[in-house]
C-alpha cells in the first residue's frame, strides 16, 4: 500500500545519514558536515528546525538516544553527548582513546555508554564508560581485527554486551570478567557486519553488507556449550523484493530499490522471525535514485521518517501503522535511568542498583579471593605433606642404609 510524502526538509548538497527521535524534544538527524539538526515531530505545527549545531568535524558515522533528553553522536574526532535542553551547541561529555581512533559505532545501557573504532594498526578497540561518573569502564583491545561497525547492550542482560565488525565476526561479551579473552564468550562468525541487535532473550541477528541475514541463539556462559544451528534466511534481496537493505528495525525492515526509486516497509515478528512480505508498506519516490540511510517510524501511528544521500529528511503518512516499536524488548525500567541534566547524579532507584552492582562485584571478589585461599591453602598443605613424604621416605632409607652398615660391620670376617 502506498504513502503519502508530508513533508520534506532539505539538508541541501549533505547527505542526511541517521535518525534518532529524542522523545522529549524531536527527531534528530544527522548530516555528513557533522551538523546535526532536531526537527519537530510534527512539522504540521512548525515547519522549522528547532535547533542545528555543528557536532563533528567530519559525517557523524552514528547517532542514538540516552534517555528522553541526551543523544549521544560519534565521528572521527571523539564521541560526545548533547543536552537537547541546552541549545548552545556544546557537547556536556566528549571521549576519545589513546590512539586518537575513528569512532563508527556506539551505544548506551545499564547506566554506560560502548563505542567502537575503526581499524588502526593491527586491532579496532571497543570502549566503555560509566554515564555517571564519565570515567571510563573498560576496553577491549583484541576482540576485532577490523572495523567495528555495530555495538549493543543487552536489554535485560545487564552484563552482556555485542559486537559487530567488518572482520566478519559478532561477538559476545560478558562484563562481568576482568580478562578480555575470558569475557569474550560466544563469537558468531557470519560474514562483514552492516548491523546486529538481539531479537530476544536468546536470539541475536546479523545483517551483513553482503544483504544477507542470520538469527543465532546466544550461549550461556558455559565453556561446554554447543552453538545451534543458526536460522540463516541467506541473500533476501529476491525474497524482500530489493536491491538493499536499510536495516531491521523493531517491528519492521525497510529495504530500498534505487532503481525504481522505492522505499518499503514489511512487519518484522521477532517472536517467528519473520518477514511478511504480503503486507508492504511503499514510500514511492523516496529519495530518488539515491540511497536511503535511515528510517523511523514512530510506534503506534503511522509517521514514518526517512534520510537519505540526497541530504533530504522526509515525513510520510502511511496507510495504516507498520507496527513498530520502540525495543524487541517490553521497556525496561532503566530505559531512562540516567539523568543527564545533573551529570554524575543518579536517582534514588540508581542508587540502589549501583549499590546493589557494587555489593554483588564485592561478594564475587570476596568468593574469588576466597576460592583463590583456598586453592592456595590446599596446595601448600599437598606440597607440605608431599616434604613431609619425601623427607620420611629419606629418613626411612638412610636407617635401611645405617642398618645395612653395621650388619655388615658386625659380620665382617677377621
Amino acid at each position: 500500500m502506498r504513502s503519502i510524502q508530508k513533508h520534506n526538509w532539505n539538508g541541501g548538497n549533505d547527505w542526511a545519514v541517521g535518525l534518532a527521535h529524542v522523545k522529549g524534544h524531536g527527531l534528530a538527524a544527522a548530516f555528513s558536515n557533522g551538523q546535526i539538526t532536531l526537527y519537530p515531530m510534527d512539522p504540521s505545527t512548525s515547519a522549522n528546525a528547532l535547533q542545528s549545531f555543528k557536532a563533528h568535524s567530519s559525517s557523524v558515522n552514528c547517532m542514538r538516544t540516552v534517555d528522553e533528553h541526551v543523544l549521544a553522536s560519534c565521528a572521527m574526532d571523539a564521541v560526545k553527548l548533547w543536552d537537547m535542553r541546552v541549545a548552545n551547541g556544546k557537547p556536556v561529555a566528549s571521549y576519545t582513546n589513546a590512539k586518537r581512533s575513528p569512532f563508527l559505532s556506539l551505544d548506551s545501557g545499564h547506566g554506560m555508554l560502548a563505542a567502537g573504532t575503526e581499524l588502526m594498526g593491527v586491532d579496532a578497540e571497543l570502549h566503555i564508560w560509566d554515564l555517571r561518573s564519565l570515567n571510563p569502564v573498560r576496553s577491549f583491545v583484541d576482540s576485532h581485527h577490523d572495523d567495528i561497525t555495530d555495538i549493543r547492550f543487552h536489554p535485560t542482560h545487564k552484563d552482556s554486551l555485542l559486537s559487530g565488525s567488518t572482520d566478519g565476526y559478532t561477538n559476545v561479551y560478558d562484563l562481568t570478567m576482568e580478562d578480555e579473552e575470558e569475557a569474550l564468550y560466544q563469537v558468531i562468525n557470519y560474514a562483514s557486519v552492516h548491523s546486529a541487535n538481539f531479537l530476544s532473550d536468546k536470539r541475536i541477528y546479523t545483517l551483513s553488507h553482503m544483504e544477507t541475514v542470520a538469527i543465532h541463539e546466544l550461549n550461556d556462559k558455559s565453556d561446554e556449550a554447543t552453538e545451534p544451528q543458526p536460522n540463516d534466511l541467506g541473500d533476501i534481496r529476491t525474497a524482500w523484493d530489493c536491491e538493499y537493505v536499510v536495516d531491521m528495525y523493531p517491528g519492521y525492515v525497510a529495504v530500498g530499490s534505487n532503481s525504481v526509486e522505492k522505499l518499503t516497509l514489511y512487519p518484522f515478528d521477532e517472536r517467528t522471525e519473520s518477514v511478511d512480505t504480503s503486507k508492504p508498506l511503499w514510500l514511492t519516490g523516496a529519495h530518488g535514485e539515491e540511497v536511503v540511510r535511515s528510517v523511523y517510524a514512530l510506534p503506534g501511528t503511522d509517521i514514518v521518517y526517512s534520510a537519505g544521500e540526497d541530504g533530504n529528511v522526509k515525513v510520510w503518512q502511511t496507510p495504516h501503522a507498520i507496527g513498530a516499536k520502540e525495543s524487541y524488548f517490553t521497556p525496561r525500567s532503566d530505559d531512562m535511568d540516567v539523568d543527564m541534566g545533573g551529570i554524575g547524579e543518579a536517582s534514588d532507584f540508581n542508587e540502589k542498583e549501583r549499590k546493589k552492582e557494587k555489593k554483588e562485584k564485592k561478594e564475587k571478589k570476596e568468593r574469588k579471593e576466597k576460592e583463590k585461599k583456598e586453592k592456595k591453602e590446599k596446595r601448600e598443605k599437598e606440597d607440605k605433606k608431599e616434604k613431609k613424604d619425601k623427607k620420611e621416605k629419606k629418613e626411612k632409607k638412610e636407617k635401611k642404609e645405617k642398618k645395612d652398615k653395621k650388619k655388615d660391620v658386625r659380620f665382617k670376617p677377621y
